[in-house]
């Protein structure tokens, strides 16, 4: 059994009133560790992270407002359970506990039978709600596998020659990528972000593999894929969100390439032989009106030529902590003199280093790399 499920901490200036209320709990089976000011509670529960916390309002030092504002800030003590502690039975005081993010208040005149009562029923509270974060979180892993199992691997389709990077911020996450064969050397890749990153973003891979593999044909063009894919998800999962995507499709018997981007950042193009440039072919977003008409492009390639597919994650570079991402518009262009210089690796690294050369390990936000040679 977890010792910290049941481990209440008492923190009070008084000895005397520590030891009633270790007494009490103590009789009731729970482990209790004592704090004589703000600072050793703060120090204590985030080493012991107990259950629960009672907590003296009036204390040198730090006293207790600032202790459990501090506690609920804190990424090892947020999750403990405050009830506050004092000998002042008036309504500012309780509503200013409540307002820091406490769940109870007890004034110190109280019996022995109401402090056990109270306690109890917080215990109760607490180790429910682990409960269910638990299931939750154990719930989403399960949806995490199942998308990542959706996701096709290299070494699973080698005719479509792509290596790919893909990594989630949340259990589930917003970005994910498709290829699949369309005919006899021509397949269709396709890199997507949903907006958001709610569990429910994650239903979108299953929906879009679907969509792609009854539309990505030799009888539908590019634009019509994504044409019908946006019909469809406009009237679904899509209702309240967005997704953006890059298409690319690739006919390596005819040396051509057909892109399209929905609300999507560019793909880099780097040819064989040539400077690297942008393949773009602007088109509105999928999934916010039903009867959005999209346009692709058309390009010529020869072997050996490739591809990078990304999502805006790569590019969105965070600065200091909290100010705002930097947007891929602005982003972009650093790219250009990077792909020029990793575009002699070899394929199966090329993902990888752009992740790492873009510092995309700093970004907060899922990242899907995808590269693809003719």
């Amino acid at each position: 059994m977890d010792s910290a499920a049941y481990t209440v901490l008492v923190v009070d200036d008084s000895a005397a009133n520590r030891a009633f209320f270790a007494q009490v709990l103590e009789e009731e089976g729970y482990r209790i560790l004592q704090a004589g000011s703000g600072e050793e509670c703060l120090e204590l529960a985030a080493r012991e992270r107990p259950v629960l916390i009672l907590l003296d309002v009036v204390m040198p030092g730090i006293d207790g407002f600032e202790a459990l504002r501090r506690l609920k800030a804190g990424h090892e003590t947020r999750r403990s359970s405050v009830i506050m502690l004092t000998s002042l039975d008036d309504q500012e005081s309780k509503l200013k506990a409540f307002d820091y993010g406490a769940v109870d208040y007890i004034v110190k005149s109280a019996n022995e039978a109401e402090v056990r009562a109270r306690v109890r029923v917080h215990v109760r509270l607490a180790l429910a709600n682990e409960e269910l974060v638990a299931a939750r979180a154990e719930s989403i892993r399960q949806i995490a596998q199942a998308q990542r199992s959706l996701l096709v691997e290299p070494a699973e389709l080698p005719e479509a020659r792509f290596s790919v990077f893909y990594r989630s911020l949340h259990e589930a996450g917003g970005d994910f990528y498709e290829v699949l064969p369309v005919a006899e050397g021509v397949h269709f890749y396709l890199v997507a972000d949903v907006a958001g990153h709610e569990v429910a973003t994650s239903y979108a891979t299953p929906a879009v593999k679907v969509l792609l593999s009854q539309f990505a044909t030799p009888a539908y063009s590019v634009e019509e894929t994504i044409g019908y894919m946006n019909g469809v998800l406009a009237r679904t999962i899509l209702e309240d969100t967005y997704l953006t995507a890059f298409a690319l499709r690739i006919n390596r018997r005819a040396g051509k390439a057909v892109i399209l981007a929905a609300g999507h950042p560019p793909a880099l193009y780097l040819p064989r032989e040539g400077p690297v440039r942008f393949a773009e072919c602007e088109n509105p977003f999928i999934g916010v009106f039903e009867d959005t008409g999209y346009r692709s492009e058309s390009l010529d390639v020869a072997e050996g030529d490739r591809f990078v597919l990304y999502t805006d994650g790569l590019v969105e570079l965070a600065g200091e902590p909290g100010s705002a991402k930097q947007s891929w518009v602005f982003a972009r262009e650093g790219l250009l003199p990077l792909a020029e210089r990793l575009r002699g690796l070899p394929l199966g690294e090329l993902p990888a280093a752009f992740v790492r050369e873009m510092g995309a390990e700093r970004i907060e936000d899922d990242v899907a790399v995808l590269a693809v040679e003719v």
